[in-house]
């Protein structure tokens, strides 16, 4: 199946249907990481987060942004990610939050997105959020403008890459934030490690891509 607009359209009819949830999440989870049911989690009231998933479409391919965070002392420094927050007052519902830390995040108009499904919420343990994952496509970008004061830099990187099981080490050296060493599945895109939330987002993401393609 060609990665292009009218995959978009299947794509968005199939993020509608039941989604495969932590079985296809957990292909990319540390082994450290516990499965926890979600009155589990609400025990620990975590904060409500929102973060998107971008898809455009760029050289004739389709890419996703992702962000670096800026190195700062705390638990997700310096870690890659998707364009997302917490959640505020006045967003609607984390669709809204999504949308709206993306524009603040890399400059992008709310209006150049379509929201085209979600995926699976992800208990994200350190920081005590809840994160909601949107997924959204956006036909072409000219440019992006990173937040200066948490962005370190925009990361563009094709859809395919995450297809290429060659891209992933499944033994990968993180050094944590409590400076303990562990080894974690991760994408390695040049310098660039993408591990932990941000991974396990990725993999059930790419298990629905995956089963559309051999469909």
């Amino acid at each position: 199946m060609k990665l292009d607009k009218d995959f978009i359209e299947i794509l968005g009819a199939e993020l509608q249907k039941a989604l495969p949830g932590q079985n296809a999440q957990y292909r990319m989870a540390p082994s450290y990481r516990p499965r926890l049911s979600h009155e589990e989690i609400l025990k620990h009231q975590p904060r409500l987060g929102g973060v998107m998933l971008l898809l455009y479409e760029k050289a004739e391919e389709l890419y996703i942004v992702f962000t670096q965070r800026k190195d700062y002392n705390g638990v997700h420094g310096g870690q890659m990610s998707f364009p997302g927050g917490k959640k505020d007052e006045g967003d609607l519902d984390l669709i809204t939050t999504a949308l709206r830390e993306t524009s603040e995040e890399i400059g992008i108009d709310k209006s150049q997105i379509q929201v085209i499904g979600k995926l699976t919420e992800l208990y994200v343990q350190p920081s005590n959020f809840l994160v909601y994952p949107t997924v959204g496509y956006a036909a072409r970008i000219e440019g992006f403008t990173p937040q200066k004061e948490e962005v370190e830099k925009v990361v563009e990187i094709p859809l395919a890459f995450f297809l290429d099981k060659a891209n992933v080490n499944m033994q990968t050296e993180i050094k944590l934030f409590n400076g303990m060493v562990v080894k974690v599945p991760a994408y390695v895109y040049g310098p660039h490690l993408i591990w932990g939330a941000t991974a396990i987002i990725l993999s059930e993401f790419t298990f629905i891509v995956e089963r559309l393609k051999n469909a």
